[in-house]
């Protein structure tokens, strides 16, 4: 059977910090010298963008870090984008197993580690930005006691691609879609937001999301708040989850009926 926090291995799409370190790819900001042999100071353009954050759910918490990088140009500019993630969660469910000629509900606690590798390009097309990314994510999922009837454990390796929207549909309202999908396990995830900035650096709004893999989906509804300043942001989100896990041929889907659920992310450029 399987259980609706068999998830936890999907909703742990974020984990512990994985920076790239590629400072050498940067191309570096010139400081030239005029005619009089003085050296002029030109403007810090950022090359990094490094972010950071946690999510909790009723059975389930993960954190994860990823950085990218923008060797050729500006990291709000056009151009070539290289990127790293990692990640770690746990996550706990319960579910009926055969023993002997009976059964019982046995207890499972699992985690997962795992990184995404990708390469991408961003474009902006006046207020719409544009990011699209490919490459490969590998994961690492421990289950205890082990669970014969799950195919989501221990390691693999796939491809994934991912594509990220922000449009500024005026001086105040702005939305953003975010979708990505993997061959590991048919992982997916997606989020929408539209947000108002009723303050130059403070933003409300709507978020929406859902995930999932071939064993389960999730999908989350709630509000959000977002500071930004110059060189980064710091948002926060919270709302109601619900589950729904696939349990077997012959047996009805599981659904969970809603929970709380809590996000924390932290986004720096330089």
């Amino acid at each position: 059977m399987r259980s609706v926090w068999r998830c936890g291995g999907r909703l742990v799409s974020g984990a512990i910090a994985c920076c790239v370190a590629a400072t050498e790819l940067c191309a570096e900001d010139r400081q030239p010298e005029n005619d009089w042999g003085q050296t002029e100071i030109t403007p810090s353009v950022s090359h990094f963008e490094l972010w950071a954050g946690a999510q909790a759910f009723k059975h389930a918490w993960s954190l994860y870090s990823g950085t990218t990088v923008a060797p050729f140009a500006g990291i709000q500019q056009d151009g070539l984008r290289l990127r790293m993630v990692g990640g770690y969660g746990a996550y706990t469910y319960a579910g009926p197993r055969a023993v002997g000629v009976g059964s019982q509900t046995v207890n499972f606690k699992g985690n997962v580690a795992f990184t995404d590798v990708l390469v991408g390009y961003h474009k902006q097309l006046e207020t719409l930005t544009i990011k699209v990314f490919a490459g490969l994510t590998t994961a690492q999922y421990r289950v205890q006691p082990d669970d014969p009837e799950t195919t989501i454990r221990g390691p693999g390796l796939g491809g994934k691609a991912a594509l990220e929207t922000w449009w500024n549909i005026s001086d105040r309202a702005w939305s953003s879609v975010d979708v990505s999908w993997g061959s590991l396990h048919d992982t997916y995830a997606a989020r929408g937001r539209l947000g108002w900035r009723f303050l130059p650096t403070l933003s409300v709004g709507l978020e929406v999301g859902g995930a999932g893999n071939r064993e389960c989906d999730i999908v989350r509804v709630g509000g959000f708040l977002r500071y930004e300043w110059e060189s980064g942001e710091l948002s926060a989100s919270g709302g109601l989850s619900s589950d729904k896990v696939w349990q077997g041929a012959g047996r009805p889907d599981l659904a969970q009926s809603s929970a709380p659920f809590a996000t924390l992310s932290w986004l720096a450029r330089f």
